[in-house]
């Protein structure tokens, strides 16, 4: 019998080494974060599926579609028009956030994924767009392919702008509400009624001050006089220290000093306000999407550059991706750019003066979700989906209308399509599901539809006549020379010849941060000097709502290299100038922190010979209120 017991023993323990390892092993099965509907409002939400760490990055690499000049190519229209346009504008990020800023005069950022989908708090900010992801993105699988810009169709009809990531800037536990840092204008942070993130950091470490006294001292001091304590402390001392932001700070405070204790049990003072911002996880699993069921390749379509891939093995029937939509109202119109000159070459306002016209698309129109009879667009702001392919025949998934409770569909489906722009993504979400089984690794396809399947042919069948040649590389290309991952060419020094700095297409970009109180000056041979300061990889008083790494792309601007020094195996270091303060260099500059960057109106993004073709709605799951072109609808493309 003991002999049996023994034996069981072992079994009971190797079974749970087996579960162990089982949930050790493969990190992919985990979800690592969910959308659903915040805790804060009636408005979509990120929630953590796993714990994360300080400066973890959060979600896929997802794509980062750019519109150009929007508002100045929209000027003219009227109120009705202007009003349900800036509500898609206020859904989108400025491209500062991601460096996308030197394209254009004003470049607006659509996304997807949890940079999306997440809401904004400011007493609660844990996790920030990580802009080095973006800024400092590689290539290499995309050239590496055989992709080559100066001869594909498919040149200017995909975005190049990707690695789109969110980073923690906080520990963030399994089922937290993932919120970001809009602004401190978007936020409210100097708004003293209400308590921001400081309050709540400052607050979190006089509570612990406090629970040490009192838990040394109340017994001493007796009831009455710890409580006397505690209100002075509350009152006076706030009102002395934290002046202003006293009564924010105070409202996180309890009535006694006896649940100060609760509090830091709970996690903090933002967790006691809002205890709602952290789900259970197993709810998420049945009652949010999860986001990062798919992740970034190099597509097996030719031409179609950059693909969305199974990153779990997923059943008939499930869900691949969720796909929150955002209305643009008279979106062909939205995304046409009509410019007229004058018989000078001058742009004026309207074609009565005009002798020449240009009319062009925006690149967007190819990431929208289009019906022949209705005016509007929808940008499909869901996970790693601007990368789904058009897949004919051969797609794996297919569009269904949320059923989630929490989302309010199908009212948005009875709404006329003026109405469409006010409202929120929460309501009117697609699920992109499983039409068959679908492998670890295999690429998810979307069928488009039968119009732009026929459009791509005609455009492929008429490229080589049409394509005009390209002998000066993008950005792209150059950044892949001195940035590869197999072998990266130093910059040149400016006693060296490189015709990369010839092109006009393309400037060098630097990012540069440097110590102030760390000055040297440089004798320069006329006698002169100049102030050279050293190169640092982030700020010494760090933004109080980022961290070091976050924010580390917020100095760039265009440089001149002046010296170069180092060698490939100890890494390449330089002295650059910077064009916002010439009078002044930067030294120990790494290599890793200088780019090209296309110039406005000259990346593969405006080429005027790019495919422009919206993505298919199907008529199946279109809502009947929704196609106000009904009866005059002629097709756009012929």
């Amino acid at each position: 019998e003991t002999m049996v017991v023994q034996v069981n023993i072992c079994l009971l323990l190797l079974v749970a080494a087996a579960l162990l390892a089982a949930g050790k092993g493969d990190d992919s099965e985990q979800c690592g974060v969910y959308i659903a509907e915040s805790s804060t409002d009636h408005v979509l939400g990120s929630f953590a599926g796993k714990s994360y760490q300080r400066d973890e990055l959060i979600g896929s690499s997802d794509a980062i579609v750019q519109a150009f000049d929007l508002r100045y190519h929209n000027r003219n229209e009227d109120e009705q028009f202007t009003a349900m346009f800036e509500n898609f504008l206020g859904t989108c990020w400025s491209a500062d956030s991601n460096g996308g800023t030197t394209e254009a005069e004003e470049v607006i950022s659509a996304v997807g994924g949890p940079c999306f989908s997440s809401a904004g708090h400011v007493g609660m900010i844990n996790a920030v767009i990580y802009q080095p992801a973006t800024l400092l993105k590689s290539d290499t699988d995309l050239l590496s392919s055989g992709y080559d810009e100066s001869t594909s169709p498919g040149r200017g009809a995909f975005t190049l702008h990707h690695n789109l990531t969110l980073i923690a800037v906080d520990k963030i536990t399994a089922g937290s509400e993932i919120f970001l840092d809009f602004g401190s204008e978007y936020n409210g942070y100097e708004d003293v009624t209400k308590a921001n993130i400081d309050d709540y950091r400052k607050m979190d470490e006089a509570i612990e001050k406090m629970l040490e006294f009192f838990n040394k001292h109340a017994d001493n001091i007796g009831e009455k006089a710890a409580d006397e304590v505690y209100q002075f402390m509350k009152n006076d001392v706030l009102d002395l220290t934290a002046e202003a932001r006293a009564p924010a700070a105070r409202s996180l405070l309890p009535s006694t000093y006896h649940g100060l204790q609760e509090i830091m049990d709970k996690g903090g003072s933002a967790l006691n306000t809002y205890p709602s911002v952290v789900k259970d996880v197993d709810w998420l699993k049945n009652n949010a999407y999860c986001q990062d069921n798919l992740v970034v390749g190099v597509s097996q379509i030719e031409h179609a550059g950059r693909g969305a891939f199974a990153k779990r093995e997923m059943k008939k029937g499930e869900v691949v991706a969720p796909m929150p939509l955002v209305a643009l109202n008279y979106g062909r119109k939205a995304l046409t750019m009509t410019e007229y000159l004058n018989e000078h070459g001058q742009e004026v306002d309207s074609d009565e003066d005009a002798a020449t016209t240009t009319v062009k698309t925006q690149q967007m129109l190819n990431y929208m979700l289009e019906h022949p009879q209705s005016s509007v667009l929808f940008f499909p702001a869901g996970p790693l989906v601007p990368y789904v392919n058009h897949g004919g025949k051969d797609a794996n998934v297919k569009m269904i209308w949320s059923t989630k409770p929490w989302s309010n569909v199908k009212n948005a489906q009875k709404l006329e399509v003026e109405s469409l722009s006010g409202v929120g993504a929460v309501d009117m979400i697609v699920e992109l599901v499983a039409t068959r089984p679908i492998k670890k690794g295999e690429e998810v396809l979307l069928d488009y539809g039968e119009s732009w399947a026929k459009a791509w042919k005609k455009h492929t069948d008429e490229w080589k006549k049409k394509m005009k040649k390209v002998t000066l590389k993008s950005a792209m290309v150059l950044n892949e020379n001195h940035h590869s991952t197999e072998k990266a060419a130093p910059f040149p020094a400016p006693s060296e010849d490189d015709s990369d700095f010839g092109n006009e297409n393309v400037a060098l970009q630097c990012l540069l941060l440097y110590d102030v109180d760390k000055v040297e000056r440089r004798r320069n041979e006329d006698g002169t000097r100049t102030k050279v300061y050293p190169w640092i990889p982030h700020p010494a008083n760090a933004n109080r709502l980022k961290t070091d790494s976050a924010i580390r792309s917020m100095n760039r601007g265009g440089c001149r290299i002046v010296e170069r020094s180092g060698d490939e195996a100890s890494g390449y270091r330089y002295v650059v100038q910077p064009e916002s303060n010439p009078d002044i260099l930067v030294k120990n500059v790494p290599h890793s922190a200088i780019r090209f960057v296309d110039l406005p109106y000259r990346s593969p993004h405006h080429d005027e010979t790019a495919f422009r073709h919206a993505i298919g709605f199907p008529d199946a799951i279109f809502p009947a209120a929704w196609k106000d072109l009904l009866g005059v609808y002629k097709d756009r493309d012929e």
